[in-house]
């Protein structure tokens, strides 16, 4: 009797007992998460717009760029960006000694390194808006033909990125664009992935 009586009062207090509630994890804020990777495509480097003695810039790879920031709070973080353009240049020059034209075709090879700063002057949960400076160098990778005459080298040239408006739309993954004037690039857009430590 008392075996039944311990199985019964067993059973009532199972059905007794509140039913859990699943929790659904909270979304963190992207403001919350200090580290951020980004890779992203730009257009319009300045180095394009640059004019070499008689040649004259026709194409233009674009920009490919890499980076990583971190917030110290939450208006400033610090980072550093990786980047790769690729300039054709070409003119036409004239050979008095043999009375003919021929063509001078430069390929540039533009590696950038650059340290920059941003402001965030507009930080919700899933968009952000700021702006930021940068400086670094540049390794140019040359090749040259002049008059089937062929020679390459390289060459360490100033690098610099003023951000005049940017923005962040998402939490951890995200897009975003920027607008701005430098070495990089003039408008510029890729996707940033955010986390905490």
């Amino acid at each position: 009797m008392l075996i039944l009586v311990l199985i019964f009062t067993g059973i009532a207090t199972s059905f007794g007992q509140d039913a859990e509630v699943k929790r659904t994890p909270e979304k963190r804020s992207q403001a919350d998460l200090p580290n951020d990777f980004y890779a992203s495509y730009g257009t319009g480097t300045v180095f394009y717009f640059i004019e070499r003695e008689d040649l004259k810039a026709n194409t233009l790879s674009g920009t490919f760029l890499v980076g990583f920031s971190r917030s110290l709070n939450k208006v400033i973080a610090v980072g550093f960006q990786l980047s790769y353009t690729k300039i054709g240049r070409s003119g036409t020059s004239y050979d008095y000694s043999y009375n003919s034209s021929y063509t001078h075709e430069i390929t540039d090879n533009l590696w950038q390194g650059i340290a920059n700063v941003r402001f965030r002057y507009l930080n919700t949960p899933s968009f952000s808006m700021y702006s930021g400076v940068g400086m670094g160098v540049t390794m140019d990778f040359y090749q040259e033909t002049e008059n089937t005459t062929k020679s390459s080298g390289q060459k360490l040239l100033p690098a610099g990125q003023l951000t005049l408006l940017g923005f962040r739309v998402g939490r951890a993954f995200s897009f975003f664009g920027e607008f701005g004037i430098g070495t990089n690039s003039i408008v510029n857009a890729g996707v940033s992935y955010k986390f905490s430590d």
